[in-house]
Protein backbone atom coordinates (compact mmCIF):
# COMPACT_ATOMS: atom_id res chain seq x y z
CA UNK A 1 0.00 0.00 0.00
CA UNK A 2 2.79 2.34 1.01
CA UNK A 3 4.66 1.54 -1.89
CA UNK A 4 1.82 2.56 -4.04
CA UNK A 5 1.35 5.52 -2.69
CA UNK A 6 4.71 6.14 -3.08
CA UNK A 7 4.63 5.46 -6.51
CA UNK A 8 1.47 7.88 -7.09
CA UNK A 9 3.49 10.58 -5.40
CA UNK A 10 6.50 10.22 -7.69
CA UNK A 11 4.37 10.16 -10.76
CA UNK A 12 2.64 13.33 -9.63
CA UNK A 13 5.96 15.00 -9.14
CA UNK A 14 6.85 13.95 -12.84
CA UNK A 15 4.20 15.03 -14.25
CA UNK A 16 4.25 18.40 -12.57
CA UNK A 17 7.91 18.80 -14.18
CA UNK A 18 6.91 17.73 -16.88
CA UNK A 19 4.32 20.38 -17.36
CA UNK A 20 6.35 22.91 -15.66
CA UNK A 21 9.06 22.41 -18.59
CA UNK A 22 6.81 22.56 -21.26
CA UNK A 23 5.52 26.30 -19.72
CA UNK A 24 9.18 27.26 -19.28
CA UNK A 25 9.96 26.49 -22.92
CA UNK A 26 6.84 27.64 -24.66
CA UNK A 27 5.73 30.71 -23.01
CA UNK A 28 7.94 32.59 -23.65
CA UNK A 29 7.31 31.40 -27.77
CA UNK A 30 3.74 32.31 -27.11
CA UNK A 31 3.88 35.74 -25.73
CA UNK A 32 6.79 36.62 -28.77
CA UNK A 33 3.65 35.56 -30.69
CA UNK A 34 1.65 37.29 -29.19
CA UNK A 35 3.51 40.08 -29.44
CA UNK A 36 3.73 40.32 -32.68
CA UNK A 37 0.47 41.82 -33.28
CA UNK A 38 0.79 44.42 -30.56
CA UNK A 39 0.45 47.54 -31.93
CA UNK A 40 2.57 49.15 -29.24
CA UNK A 41 6.42 50.00 -29.73
CA UNK A 42 7.37 48.73 -26.42
CA UNK A 43 6.88 45.41 -25.62
CA UNK A 44 4.48 45.91 -22.23
CA UNK A 45 1.24 45.29 -20.98
CA UNK A 46 -1.60 46.42 -22.04
CA UNK A 47 -1.58 44.78 -25.04
CA UNK A 48 -2.89 47.05 -27.56
CA UNK A 49 -5.03 47.01 -30.30
CA UNK A 50 -4.26 43.75 -33.08
CA UNK A 51 -2.45 44.77 -35.72
CA UNK A 52 0.23 43.86 -38.87
CA UNK A 53 2.33 46.54 -39.21
CA UNK A 54 5.27 44.81 -37.83
CA UNK A 55 5.09 42.25 -40.41
CA UNK A 56 4.28 44.75 -43.41
CA UNK A 57 7.46 46.40 -41.82
CA UNK A 58 9.49 43.10 -41.90
CA UNK A 59 8.78 42.53 -45.32
CA UNK A 60 9.88 45.42 -46.52
CA UNK A 61 12.73 45.39 -44.80
CA UNK A 62 15.72 44.75 -47.25
CA UNK A 63 18.21 43.46 -44.95
CA UNK A 64 15.85 41.11 -43.16
CA UNK A 65 15.24 39.41 -46.54
CA UNK A 66 18.30 39.18 -47.83
CA UNK A 67 19.41 37.43 -44.81
CA UNK A 68 16.70 35.45 -45.08
CA UNK A 69 17.53 34.27 -48.73
CA UNK A 70 21.44 34.07 -47.28
CA UNK A 71 20.07 31.69 -44.69
CA UNK A 72 18.17 29.91 -47.38
CA UNK A 73 21.12 29.48 -49.68
CA UNK A 74 22.95 28.14 -46.75
CA UNK A 75 20.78 25.48 -45.22
CA UNK A 76 19.68 24.17 -48.50
CA UNK A 77 23.04 23.50 -49.29
CA UNK A 78 24.32 22.24 -46.28
CA UNK A 79 21.12 20.11 -45.79
CA UNK A 80 21.70 18.49 -49.29
CA UNK A 81 25.65 18.02 -48.84
CA UNK A 82 24.81 17.08 -45.09
CA UNK A 83 22.36 14.03 -46.32
CA UNK A 84 24.67 12.80 -49.22
CA UNK A 85 27.85 12.51 -46.76
CA UNK A 86 25.49 10.99 -44.28
CA UNK A 87 23.95 7.83 -46.72
CA UNK A 88 27.56 7.07 -47.77
CA UNK A 89 28.39 7.20 -44.11
CA UNK A 90 25.20 5.58 -42.68
CA UNK A 91 26.00 3.15 -45.77
CA UNK A 92 29.32 2.17 -44.69
CA UNK A 93 28.71 1.93 -40.63
CA UNK A 94 25.37 -0.47 -41.31
CA UNK A 95 26.25 -2.78 -44.23
CA UNK A 96 30.57 -2.63 -44.90
CA UNK A 97 33.05 -3.91 -42.21
CA UNK A 98 34.23 -0.85 -41.35
CA UNK A 99 37.49 -1.40 -38.61
CA UNK A 100 37.35 0.22 -34.92
CA UNK A 101 33.05 0.46 -36.29
CA UNK A 102 32.35 1.88 -32.55
CA UNK A 103 35.16 4.07 -32.13
CA UNK A 104 34.41 5.65 -36.00
CA UNK A 105 30.68 5.77 -34.88
CA UNK A 106 31.22 7.84 -31.84
CA UNK A 107 33.94 10.35 -33.62
CA UNK A 108 30.97 11.25 -36.37
CA UNK A 109 28.23 11.73 -33.99
CA UNK A 110 30.23 13.33 -31.28
CA UNK A 111 29.99 17.18 -32.70
CA UNK A 112 25.81 16.42 -31.00
CA UNK A 113 27.38 16.57 -27.48
CA UNK A 114 29.81 19.49 -28.15
CA UNK A 115 28.82 22.77 -26.87
CA UNK A 116 28.76 24.70 -29.97
CA UNK A 117 30.31 27.68 -28.92
CA UNK A 118 33.39 25.40 -28.57
CA UNK A 119 33.16 24.40 -32.05
CA UNK A 120 32.65 28.18 -33.50
CA UNK A 121 35.75 29.04 -31.65
CA UNK A 122 37.66 26.33 -32.43
CA UNK A 123 36.66 26.77 -36.61
CA UNK A 124 37.32 30.57 -36.07
CA UNK A 125 41.08 29.94 -34.70
CA UNK A 126 41.75 27.35 -36.95
CA UNK A 127 40.88 29.08 -40.41
CA UNK A 128 43.02 32.00 -38.74
CA UNK A 129 45.58 30.17 -37.76
CA UNK A 130 46.11 29.05 -41.74
CA UNK A 131 45.37 32.40 -43.28
CA UNK A 132 42.17 32.10 -44.21
CA UNK A 133 39.23 35.06 -44.72
CA UNK A 134 35.65 34.04 -43.23
CA UNK A 135 33.59 33.32 -45.17
CA UNK A 136 30.02 32.28 -46.07
CA UNK A 137 32.04 28.86 -47.57
CA UNK A 138 33.13 28.50 -44.48
CA UNK A 139 29.79 28.45 -42.83
CA UNK A 140 28.46 26.38 -45.17
CA UNK A 141 31.48 23.93 -44.66
CA UNK A 142 31.11 24.20 -40.64
CA UNK A 143 26.80 23.68 -40.78
CA UNK A 144 27.10 20.57 -42.94
CA UNK A 145 29.67 19.36 -40.28
CA UNK A 146 27.28 20.46 -37.72
CA UNK A 147 24.00 18.62 -39.16
CA UNK A 148 26.02 15.50 -40.78
CA UNK A 149 25.52 13.30 -37.59
CA UNK A 150 21.77 13.53 -37.80
CA UNK A 151 21.64 12.65 -41.05
CA UNK A 152 23.83 9.58 -39.87
CA UNK A 153 21.69 8.75 -37.22
CA UNK A 154 18.46 9.00 -39.15
CA UNK A 155 19.93 6.93 -42.44
CA UNK A 156 21.72 4.29 -40.68
CA UNK A 157 18.53 3.35 -38.51
CA UNK A 158 16.96 3.10 -42.39
CA UNK A 159 19.65 1.54 -43.88
CA UNK A 160 19.88 -1.09 -40.74
CA UNK A 161 16.07 -2.26 -41.42
CA UNK A 162 17.12 -3.34 -45.08
CA UNK A 163 18.42 -6.99 -45.74
CA UNK A 164 21.69 -6.96 -46.88
CA UNK A 165 20.40 -9.84 -49.33
CA UNK A 166 18.72 -7.34 -51.61
CA UNK A 167 21.83 -5.88 -52.47
CA UNK A 168 23.68 -9.07 -52.82
CA UNK A 169 20.88 -10.64 -54.89
CA UNK A 170 21.70 -7.70 -57.30
CA UNK A 171 25.07 -8.06 -57.30
CA UNK A 172 24.61 -11.70 -58.28
CA UNK A 173 22.60 -10.64 -60.84
CA UNK A 174 25.45 -8.38 -62.51
CA UNK A 175 24.88 -5.08 -60.59
CA UNK A 176 27.81 -3.19 -59.48
CA UNK A 177 27.97 -2.34 -55.73
CA UNK A 178 27.20 1.25 -57.03
CA UNK A 179 24.26 0.36 -59.02
CA UNK A 180 22.47 -1.43 -55.87
CA UNK A 181 22.71 1.35 -54.04
CA UNK A 182 21.68 3.79 -56.58
CA UNK A 183 18.68 1.77 -58.13
CA UNK A 184 18.38 -0.88 -54.88
CA UNK A 185 19.00 1.23 -51.61
CA UNK A 186 18.84 4.67 -52.39
CA UNK A 187 14.90 4.44 -53.40
CA UNK A 188 13.32 2.26 -50.57
CA UNK A 189 15.40 4.90 -48.58
CA UNK A 190 13.53 7.48 -50.23
CA UNK A 191 11.03 8.40 -47.10
CA UNK A 192 14.22 8.82 -44.58
CA UNK A 193 15.89 10.54 -47.25
CA UNK A 194 13.98 13.13 -48.09
CA UNK A 195 12.85 13.83 -44.15
CA UNK A 196 16.41 14.15 -43.44
CA UNK A 197 16.95 16.88 -45.82
CA UNK A 198 14.16 18.59 -44.02
CA UNK A 199 15.74 17.86 -40.29
CA UNK A 200 18.86 19.03 -41.24
CA UNK A 201 17.70 22.16 -43.21
CA UNK A 202 16.10 23.31 -40.04
CA UNK A 203 18.37 22.51 -37.78
CA UNK A 204 20.99 24.50 -40.35
CA UNK A 205 18.33 27.61 -41.07
CA UNK A 206 18.65 28.30 -37.49
CA UNK A 207 21.83 27.79 -36.48
CA UNK A 208 23.95 31.20 -34.99
CA UNK A 209 27.30 30.14 -33.55
CA UNK A 210 28.62 29.09 -36.59
CA UNK A 211 27.99 31.50 -39.11
CA UNK A 212 28.88 34.28 -35.99
CA UNK A 213 32.47 32.84 -35.68
CA UNK A 214 32.98 32.12 -39.59
CA UNK A 215 31.70 35.26 -41.62
CA UNK A 216 32.57 39.03 -41.24
CA UNK A 217 30.19 40.81 -43.89
CA UNK A 218 27.64 38.02 -45.00
CA UNK A 219 24.66 38.13 -42.44
CA UNK A 220 22.51 35.41 -42.30
CA UNK A 221 19.25 35.25 -40.27
CA UNK A 222 20.13 34.23 -37.07
CA UNK A 223 22.96 37.23 -36.79
CA UNK A 224 20.51 40.00 -38.41
CA UNK A 225 18.00 39.40 -35.16
CA UNK A 226 21.32 39.18 -32.86
CA UNK A 227 22.23 42.58 -33.98
CA UNK A 228 18.85 43.59 -33.91
CA UNK A 229 18.51 42.85 -29.94
CA UNK A 230 21.73 44.16 -29.62
CA UNK A 231 21.46 47.64 -30.94
CA UNK A 232 17.85 48.15 -29.56
CA UNK A 233 14.87 46.05 -29.62
CA UNK A 234 12.42 46.41 -32.65
CA UNK A 235 8.99 45.03 -32.43
CA UNK A 236 9.40 43.75 -35.78
CA UNK A 237 11.55 40.91 -34.43
CA UNK A 238 8.55 39.44 -32.68
CA UNK A 239 7.22 39.03 -35.97
CA UNK A 240 10.66 37.57 -37.38
CA UNK A 241 10.85 35.39 -34.33
CA UNK A 242 7.14 34.03 -34.75
CA UNK A 243 7.97 33.39 -38.86
CA UNK A 244 11.24 31.70 -38.31
CA UNK A 245 9.70 29.57 -35.47
CA UNK A 246 5.98 28.48 -37.62
CA UNK A 247 9.04 27.86 -40.50
CA UNK A 248 11.16 25.47 -38.81
CA UNK A 249 8.38 23.80 -36.60
CA UNK A 250 6.53 23.34 -39.78
CA UNK A 251 9.53 21.32 -41.80
CA UNK A 252 9.87 19.32 -38.21
CA UNK A 253 6.83 18.13 -37.93
CA UNK A 254 6.92 17.58 -41.64
CA UNK A 255 9.92 15.20 -41.19
CA UNK A 256 8.77 13.35 -38.04
CA UNK A 257 5.49 12.62 -39.30
CA UNK A 258 7.00 11.05 -42.51
CA UNK A 259 9.90 9.23 -40.28
CA UNK A 260 6.70 7.84 -38.15
CA UNK A 261 4.70 6.79 -41.15
CA UNK A 262 7.48 5.11 -42.79
CA UNK A 263 8.53 3.12 -39.23
CA UNK A 264 4.59 2.50 -38.87
CA UNK A 265 4.83 1.26 -42.64
CA UNK A 266 7.39 -1.28 -41.93
CA UNK A 267 6.00 -2.46 -38.46
CA UNK A 268 2.82 -3.39 -40.82
CA UNK A 269 5.03 -5.42 -42.96
CA UNK A 270 6.98 -7.02 -40.69
CA UNK A 271 3.75 -8.43 -39.01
Amino acid sequence: MNGLIVNKFMLLILTAFFCLSLIVIYLPILVMIVFSFNSGKYQTLPFREPTFEWYISLIADNSFINSFFTSLMMASLASIFATILGFLAAYAFSKAKVPAHALLFGIVVCPLVIPMILIGIGMRLQIVSIGIEPALWLVLLGQTLYVLPLAVINLKNRIDKIPKSMEEAAISLGSTRIKSIILILAPICAPSIFATLLLTFTFSFDEFVIAYFLTNFEVTLPIRIWTSLVTGFEPKINAVGTAVFIFSLTLGLIAQFILLFKQTDLDKNKA
